[in-house]
């Protein structure tokens, strides 16, 4: 007898032995999307998709891509970029009106919380079901794996009562205990992730090690940069419904990252009132606004005017309407020559909730090492998902010293003797 066929999901690493590109599991030909601006009449429901409606926008325009088995690509923009609507096109729940979609993988989906759901079933009716539907088991075998899913979604006894009575997070428990055993080659995901507590997101971190370390592919559309980096190779960075740029992810969300700097320092890509620099105590009537921006010596004395080496210690407060804003803190010389900047998600040090809203950033920098000159601190309020600015404050200080130091910071070198080694 011959060998068993091999598991389409060891395809990646049999192509990585023989040395072998690995082949396409999903690719996107040139995936364009237009959208009435205004409702048609009845007959426009049966209009040609490549036909463009009178009125329309753009919601994406030539959008190409290959995802080869095994790799991953993450999803970055704006709000209104155009993602959402690219996964649901990959998805095959919307139709490109441009364009196609090659799916030769097998596919699973997470994209809006309840698609799929029966209100009135409970968490194990609907488990089974999609396991039976999607996975084509019979009935006596969903009715055992749904164990697994109950195990995974930990909902107690939940997982026995309709889904009208569970809370988001739930569901997106149950959704994504459901793909666990579904085992897809290809998962298409997007923000829905975000909702779950931190436990569980820990839970989903450590599947999608193992999905990815065997050979899985992933699409997963996140403002969550650090995520991006962690779990995808490549980067699609969409803007204004085109292709920006894609490539290795590092590279990406470092350019991305740069434009938003861009636009948090009142760059091009700033927009209105929002983002425009102000001092301290200016109110600016904003959704998430600078309240506070303090820099104080350690020591006590005065701030406006630094000895060298001293130690600061910066408090930034963000008054934000619900969930938790990013912070951003940057320094430049008086000419605007960028010396050093952060963000409350790079460092790990989330901002603390002071109640009713209000948020507060400390950071301390000993020993600061600028030059003498004139300098400029300032505060950026983003929204929780840290890529909308809204607010920048900002305060001015010197430090002393005399002229003999050239460039922004001084470094501690010594001098060596000729001849030493």
């Amino acid at each position: 007898m011959g060998s068993p066929p091999r598991p389409e999901h060891d395809v990646p690493r049999l192509a990585e032995v023989l040395g072998a590109a690995p082949p396409p599991a999903l690719v996107a030909h040139g995936i364009g999307k237009v959208y009435r601006r205004e409702p048609g009449a009845l007959a426009s429901l049966f209009r040609a998709e490549s036909v463009r409606p009178a009125g329309g926008f753009d919601a994406l325009r030539d959008v190409s891509f290959t995802l080869a088995h095994g790799q991953s690509l993450g999803v970055i923009g704006r709000n209104g970029a155009g993602k959402s609507t690219l996964l649901r096109i990959l998805a095959g729940v919307a139709r490109p009106s441009a364009g196609r979609v090659e799916t030769l993988a097998r596919v699973s989906c997470l994209l809006d919380l309840g698609v799929g759901f029966h209100a009135l079933e409970t968490g194990r009716g609907n488990a089974e079901t999609a396991l039976v539907l999607q996975a084509g088991l019979t009935r006596r075998e969903a009715s055992a794996r749904a164990r697994e899913v109950a195990e995974f979604a930990d909902l107690g006894e939940f997982f026995e009562r309709p889904i009208r009575t569970y809370s988001d997070g739930m569901r997106l428990r149950l959704a994504f205990a459901t793909i666990t055993v579904l085992d897809p080659e290809v998962l298409i995901t997007d923000e829905i992730l975000a909702v779950g507590d931190g436990g569980f997101q820990e839970r989903c971190n450590a599947w999608f090690d193992r999905f990815l370390g065997r050979g899985g592919g992933l699409v997963l559309c996140s403002h969550d940069l650090g995520q991006i980096q962690r779990l995808c190779d490549r980067t699609l960075w969409l803007d204004g419904g085109v292709v920006r740029e894609i490539g290795d992810s590092r590279d990406v969300v470092r350019h991305y990252r740069e434009a938003m700097g861009t636009a948090a320092a009142g760059g091009e890509e700033g927009g209105g009132e929002a983002g425009r620099v102000h001092a301290v105590g200016h109110a600016a009537g904003l959704a998430f606004e600078v309240v506070d921006l303090r820099l104080e010596r350690e020591d006590g004395g005065d701030a406006r005017l630094l000895p060298r080496d001293a130690t600061i210690l910066v408090t930034a407060d963000v008054q934000a309407p619900a969930g938790v804003p990013q912070i951003c803190i940057g320094i430049t010389r008086d000419d605007l020559t960028p010396v050093y900047g952060v963000a409350s998600d790079m460092d790990g040090a989330r901002p603390v909730d002071l109640g009713s809203g209000r948020h507060r950033y400390r950071l301390r920098f000993p020993r600061l090492p600028l030059t003498a000159g004139t300098y400029r601190l300032r505060a950026h309020a983003l929204d929780e998902t840290g890529t909308r600015l809204y607010d920048t404050v900002e305060l001015t200080f010197g430090v002393e010293g005399d002229d003999e130091d050239a460039g922004l910071i001084r470094l501690a070198g010594t001098g060596a003797s000729r001849g030493a080694r």
